[in-house]
């Protein structure tokens, strides 16, 4: 049975390829012991390094009584070496601002393991520092017994955490997937039995035999001058020998000409899902022209079949979304892979769709329009991207030396891949990109999964239905594409008649601007360096669906994705994405709980187009009835299918606690929707909130000159109308309670319980520095729980804290403390909980050290984001929004962060959690129930 056209036709032979020129940055070395070092000059963050670790190995490479123990090991790099004791890594780079998680991490896979560093190093004695942390990782791991047995329960927390219906779906298939081979065998999690019981000595014989030089390298991104890393690196890494000769066997997917079919259904999954695979040979390394050539073709194709199956999805009915793409699935093995999400009451009818529209593709590919249109968007952002300052991140850099060490590619100069990219984006056509898809998608090696929730069973097709389904699509007579659309020459029929600005302020504290126009709207301009020629304008009002009356509660839901998805004025959706093609003009209306707002962006030559696509969706927005039906269609099924996960019932009870009496805004209901949701009042909902812009504030930031922008600002925001709007709020809620409050349920498979604890009050002050202090409260939790309840009682893979606030649309602040279990010890870890929060609140001087290194990790984060575009365009539009006393954010972060004590801290922990009744929120899997 033929599954996918097979065709002829080659990708061109690669012979006479022009070799690929290197970044002239990149320093690359190999030490005599085979270690490899990749050192990257940059001066686009000054004062902070990114580091990676690289070895060549992961799980694949375990025998079978080692199954699971690459990943533990890498658990163990973070609880002793040879030079730094258990936690003493942590402390240590914690102290240099670095946050564990997020700075300091490390991840394990089939092929490959990689550990991670990012730090400030304007003392270079930090990047010296952290390259003999490395080393360590890589050579010095002691394996200390009782941290072995205290880490084990960690692992199987991170195992735990994992359990449910995707990853009972996942054990069934992937053995079917990987058919036969090693992959199916080394998932890098491993088995439970053995990381409970596996001796010292079996981990230590993995860590001996693959951690060594030849296997790995060390990548540094830096401002520091590369000899002196070259120096650091050949001090620490040329001492090693290696102490195995093992051989580095790569693995394959073994071929099979039967198409494998694996059709599951599970209890609690909630969406019903088809998956086609085509396994294919790997893409190689990019090293020539031709190389580069081939992977854009292959970005190309993936571009245009997702453009291709999203208009699908606006025209049709019958399945939610569809997907096509060609990409790498391991090391050795690469993918043609295809699916769509489908409706439960039209499952035959969506595969058949679905399958005609992948047939349309594969015989004929994608039209010289189509093509032509994505062609000029990635020309228009490739010249955007030459004219603009090159901002790219460490992290970028770090990206593309894993693709040189892992798979031979050659990194690129972004001024040489600017180069090639316009010079062969230019000749991708449709014949080209349907040789690609013929020379990748071969008979054979053909895996079909069919997954869905156990009520839908009888509605799925068995294996038999199935293979007749794609029989009859693959023979079946299907035309190409075809899209006719109708596109206006012009966003605006009509010019609005322009405002005036009639006052202007300075902000001499941020040094910005305050202009108020004519029709009662705000303007605050803060020009910025990140980007030239860029800009971004956002706007709100306080009011939002909270201001509407509760009758219109269920189709105000609705207002933001139908109008965002149905084009404006003249224009349908793909008529306004044609027009738009080659511009980096944006504009999103949004229609929220507490506020109506907008979000724009556009390089600055494309300015007007902006302003002038804003004033278009916000004066004429469009509802188009499929796109309505669609968005009423998918949110019954899925608040349906959201039924059948086991938390269902434990999330509504939480929120049901949360909101006190709030009704206005009770739980979204099938009923509710289908009695209160109308599609001829979207509009007239929309615009009882964007008929007046009167009290809007937009801030604008970015590399652009005020006297430029303002006729501009004048005219499309000027030009909005003004007038009387609804102001008042309809809010009862939420509520801090006065008793503290458990919940208790019992439901799901998984042998995990999930604990939610919570401390919510209405008496805050939410403003700075207050908001620093629930900050630095929240981070200090994190420390001491994640010591207490992971590192000290193995009881947790990760503890999740957030301590947040605000005034809008009433005071409110709420503390959460979430985490999952072995459900034997819950009540235990719930306690240890507790506790730790209780010392907090009792004894500033318990986790004075820790602040000192949170302050440290606060202030170095708001430096790295100070001077960008993100940070002043939230932080105004906060500034604004939610009427803060003054800039002291701005202008006096530091000093604030240093002026707060333990004691302040303390007092915010008492006040908050210890004195606030608290809701304590348990769910236990369904067999417990019995058990207690």
């Amino acid at each position: 049975m033929v599954l996918w056209l097979a065709g002829t036709g080659f990708l061109s032979p690669r012979s006479y390829a022009q070799p690929l020129q290197q970044d002239p940055n990149l320093v690359t070395g190999k030490l005599k012991n085979g270690f490899t070092y990749y050192i990257y000059k940059s001066n686009k963050t000054p004062g902070n390094s990114v580091l990676r670790l690289f070895l060549n190995a992961g799980s694949l490479q375990e025998n079978p009584d080692q199954l699971g123990l690459a990943h533990f090991i890498e658990h163990m790099a973070f609880n002793g070496t040879k030079h730094y004791s258990k936690n003493d890594v942590i402390e240590f780079l914690e102290s240099k601002g670095v946050k564990f998680g997020a700075d300091l991490n490390a991840h394990t896979s089939f092929d490959e393991t990689v550990y991670k560093i990012s730090i400030n190093t304007e003392d270079e004695k930090n990047l010296e520092k952290s390259i003999d942390i490395m080393a360590d990782w890589a050579f010095g791991v002691t394996f200390d017994s009782n941290e072995i047995d205290k880490e084990r329960g960690v692992v199987i927390e991170e195992w735990r955490s994992k359990q449910g219906a995707a990853n009972r779906l996942r054990e069934q298939y992937l053995p079917v997937l990987f058919n036969k081979s090693r992959y199916a065998e080394r998932l890098p999690i491993g088995k439970v039995d053995i990381l409970k019981n596996f001796k010292r000595q079996t981990i230590v014989d993995f860590y001996e035999q693959w951690y060594r030089p030849d296997l790995m390298s060390i990548a540094i991104v830096t401002d520091i001058d590369p000899k002196k890393v070259e120096t650091y690196i050949k001090n620490e890494f040329n001492q090693y020998k290696a102490k195995s000769k093992a051989p580095r066997v790569y693995y394959e997917l073994p071929a099979h000409r039967d198409t494998l079919f694996s059709i599951l259904t599970d209890k609690e999954a909630n969406a019903i899902e088809l998956s086609v695979f085509n396994k294919i040979k790997s893409f190689k390394g990019i090293k020539t022209e031709q190389d580069y050539k081939a992977q854009l073709t292959r970005s190309f194709f993936n571009a245009l079949a997702k453009s291709r199956f999203s208009r699908v999805s606006q025209l049709k009915n019958d399945f939610k979304e569809g997907s096509l793409s060609v990409g790498n699935i391991v090391l050795k093995n690469g993918i043609v892979s295809g699916g769509a999400a489908l409706y439960h009451d039209q499952v035959k009818a969506g595969i058949a769709q679905y399958l005609t529209e992948a047939q349309r593709i594969f015989r004929y590919g994608f039209t010289a329009g189509e093509i032509k249109k994505y062609q000029s968007e990635y020309i228009a952002a490739i010249k955007r991207s030459e004219a603009a300052e090159d901002k790219t991140q460490p992290e970028t850099y770090v990206n593309e030396i894993h693709d040189v060490f892992y798979n031979g590619s050659t990194m690129l100069a972004r001024t040489e891949r600017n180069r090639l990219a316009l010079k062969y984006a230019a000749q991708i056509d449709s014949l080209s990109l349907l040789n690609f898809l013929r020379s990748v998608n071969q008979p054979g090696n053909t895996v079909v999964l069919l997954t869905g929730p156990e009520k839908d069973k009888s509605s799925l097709p068995d294996e038999a239905a199935l293979k007749a389904m794609f029989a009859k699509a693959a023979a079946e007579p299907v035309g190409p594409w075809s899209d006719q659309l109708s596109v206006p020459d012009q966003l605006l029929a009509k010019e609005p008649v322009p405002g005036k600005v009639v006052r202007e302020e300075k902000i001499e504290a941020v040094g910005g601007i305050k202009w108020t126009l004519s029709n009662g709207t705000i303007v605050y301009l803060k020009p910025t360096a990140e980007r030239k020629n860029y800009i971004s304008l956002s706007g709100f009002r306080k009011g939002g669906i909270y201001a509407l009356d509760s009758t219109q509660y269920i189709t105000a839901q609705f207002v933001k994705p139908v109008t965002g998805l149905s084009g404006a004025g003249p224009f349908s959706r793909p008529a306004l994405n044609q027009f738009l093609t080659g511009s980096s003009a944006s504009a999103t209306l949004v229609l929220s709980g507490t506020r109506e707002g907008v979000v724009t962006s556009a390089d600055w030559k494309d300015a007007r187009t902006m302003f002038q696509l804003m004033y278009l969706k916000w004066m004429y927005p469009n509802a188009d009835p499929v796109t309505f039906e669609q968005a009423k269609r998918q949110t019954i099924e899925q608040l349906e299918n959201n039924k059948l996960s086991p938390n269902y019932a434990y999330n509504k009870a939480i929120s049901e606690l949360l909101k006190g009496d709030d009704d206005y805004a009770s739980a979204v209901s099938e009923e509710r929707i289908n009695k209160e949701l109308r599609f001829e009042n979207i509009i007239p909902v929309f615009k009882s909130r964007f008929a007046s812009a009167k009290d809007f504030q937009f801030v604008v930031v970015g590399g652009f000159e005020p006297d430029s922008i303002k006729p501009l600002i004048e005219q499309y925001i000027g030009g909005l109308p003004a007038g009387d709007y609804h102001k008042q709020f309809e809010y009862k809620g939420p509520v801090g309670g006065h008793t503290a409050k458990d919940i208790l349920m019992y439901a799901g498979a998984a042998p995990k319980s999930t604990v939610n604890l919570f401390y919510q009050s209405n008496k805050v002050n939410y403003d700075y520095p207050e908001i620093l202090v629930q900050t630095l409260l929240q981070e200090v939790l994190k420390v001491k729980l994640r010591l207490n309840l992971r590192e000290e009682n193995s009881g947790v893979y990760g503890v999740g804290v957030s301590v947040s606030a605000t005034n809008v649309p009433a005071p409110l602040i709420r503390s959460r403390i979430t985490f999952t279990c072995a459900p034997e010890s819950t009540a235990f870890l719930i306690k240890q909980a507790q506790e730790e929060v209780k010392k907090v609140a009792a004894d500033p001087s318990y986790f004075t050290s820790d602040l000192v290194n949170i302050k440290v990790q606060q202030i170095d984060s708001y430096k790295k984001q100070a001077d960008k575009n993100l940070f002043w365009s939230s932080a105004l539009r906060n500034q604004f929004y939610f009427g803060f006393k003054d800039y002291s954010y701005f202008n006096d972060y530091e000093n604030m962060i240093h002026k707060i004590s333990p004691a302040m801290v303390a007092d915010y922990a008492k006040k908050y959690m210890i004195e606030t009744p608290g809701i304590k929120a348990v769910l236990m899997p369904e067999n417990f129930k019995t058990l207690n």
